[in-house]
């Protein structure tokens, strides 16, 4: 049976199960916190107890850039669709992103705002339709938050159980051992994916980029300033800054003066109108 059946479904019962799943998944989660167990572990506890596709912790430093993430994805172990490589909590927050308050929720049905192109793809390609940020610690240097990604959209049970979970997440998250997160980076990252190596523009497209990332590499390789192409694609600064974003993460940039590097390393094989043919 699939899962958006077996949540339709899901009575009382249904709902006490869940519920003991999710006991078990904070308890899990405490102990990862403590340095006792992978916090994999206990992304897929929590990704399994609300029938989530993906689970993943993401921390963007302050004042932009890449999110370095840690991941546990369902699909990825069945060797479905691609795998998801940055965070979205900036695309889909937009500028409430850096007044997050930890332990709150968001979710991408709940936007106000149309999602960002780079969620759209993600989400098209992996056949997701929901996606859940909550915030666990906001301070100077860095904004960390657990992203959830859903085939479906949330049902009545799973937005409880997620209202009630997101408050001790962020609690037991802010007391966990101190430089936990790096040294469980350094372990998530061995088994990650190596640099790019063939050109970012090439026909093969290593990068995954969407069609609009695409544009926007293009304008940047050929001498463009990031004023020039917000102007040529008729796109608002926070569009323009989400698109940078997921750059710098799927061409493993640290900046944008390494991106531009990267992109001029080699000309572009394959041509695409810089115009877009709608609206961003």
């Amino acid at each position: 049976m699939k899962m958006d059946a077996r949540a339709e479904q899901a009575g009382p019962e249904g709902v006490r199960v869940a519920e003991a799943s999710m006991i078990g998944a904070v308890a899990q989660w405490c102990e990862c916190l403590h340095g006792r167990d992978p916090l994999v572990s206990s992304l897929q506890m929590i990704a399994t107890g609300v029938e989530a596709e993906i689970a993943a912790l993401v921390r963007y430093p302050r004042g932009g850039g890449a999110g370095r993430i840690i991941l546990w994805d369902r699909g990825s172990t069945l060797g479905r669709g691609c795998r998801m490589e940055h965070g979205f909590t900036r695309s889909l927050m937009g500028p409430y992103f850096d007044a997050a308050h930890p332990g709150s929720l968001w979710s991408r049905t709940m936007s106000e705002d149309d999602p960002s192109p780079d969620l759209v793809d993600f989400h098209s390609a992996r056949q997701l339709r929901e996606m859940v940020i909550i915030p666990l610690e906001s301070n100077a240097r860095f904004i960390d938050t657990l992203e959830l990604h859903f085939p479906y959209r949330l049902r009545n049970f799973q937005q409880l159980i997620l209202n009630s979970l997101a408050p001790v997440l962020a609690r037991t998250w802010q007391k966990r051992a101190q430089g936990l997160f790096t040294e469980a980076l350094l372990k998530h990252s061995r088994s990650a994916p190596e640099r790019i190596s063939t050109p970012i523009l090439s026909d093969e497209n290593p990068a995954r980029l969407s069609r609009a990332e695409y544009r926007v590499c293009l304008m940047l390789s050929r001498g463009m300033s990031v004023d020039q192409v917000k102007e040529e694609l008729r796109i608002r600064e926070s569009t323009l800054r989400s698109h940078l974003s997921n750059l710098y993460a799927k061409t493993r940039s640290a900046s944008l003066s390494e991106l531009i590097y990267r992109l001029m390393a080699a000309p572009p094989q394959a041509v695409v109108p810089l115009r877009p043919t709608g609206t961003s």
